[in-house]
This record gives C-alpha cells, structure tokens and sequence, in this order.
C-alpha cells in the first residue's frame, strides 16, 4: 500500500462512522454521497489489497444497508489504531494513518 493510498482513507473518514468494531471486524456506515463515488476501479484496487494472510483479509459493500465490512488481521493492525482513524477527531486520525502506515511499510 502506497501513501497515497493511505492519505485517501483521509478523505474517505468523511463520508463514514463506525458502526461496530472487533478486533479483526470492522463495520462502516457510509453517506450516498460515498456510494456514488465509488467506483469499480477503486474497488478492484481493494480487492488486490486482499489476502487470506494479510493486513486486509476481505470486504463486503453493501450499498443496501449502507456498510462496508472490512475482515483483517487484528494481530498484525491493532484494532485501536482502525478505530482512531474513523473516529470524529482529524488530528487522531491523521497519526493513526501515520502509524498504519508505518505498520504497512514493514
């Protein structure tokens, strides 16, 4: 995963609340504004980033409900670092971002 990546999370935060988290099990709920501006391609950029032993093991949008489900490794990413990057305070999320990153970069 690439900076630039992870610094598009910081603009996806605003379009999401938590709306349950477990270690390893994260469930966003998502404005329509976020449904219309997903597209395929960005989708099958999360799906390459997908991997039974991964960070990111699996997702499921469901545009129904307004959710994406997002299944990873709770070992590897801790939990509280995912809920610190969607949760409301910016300045929080940002060092989140900063320490998934250099997680990510290992």
């Amino acid at each position: 995963m690439q900076l630039d990546d992870l610094n598009s999370l910081m603009t996806l935060r605003r379009y999401v609340d938590i709306a349950h988290h477990i270690p390893g099990r994260l469930r966003l709920r998502f404005t329509s504004k976020l449904v219309s501006s997903l597209s395929k391609n960005r989708l099958s950029e999360l799906e390459n980033l997908c991997a039974p032993d991964g960070y990111l093991r699996s997702y499921t949008l469901n545009t129904a409900t307004g959710s994406l489900l997002l299944e990873y490794n709770a070992g590897a990413l801790p939990p509280a670092l995912l809920s610190q990057l969607f949760g409301p305070d910016e300045h929080q999320a940002r060092q989140a971002l900063d320490d998934i990153y250099a997680i990510l970069s290992h």
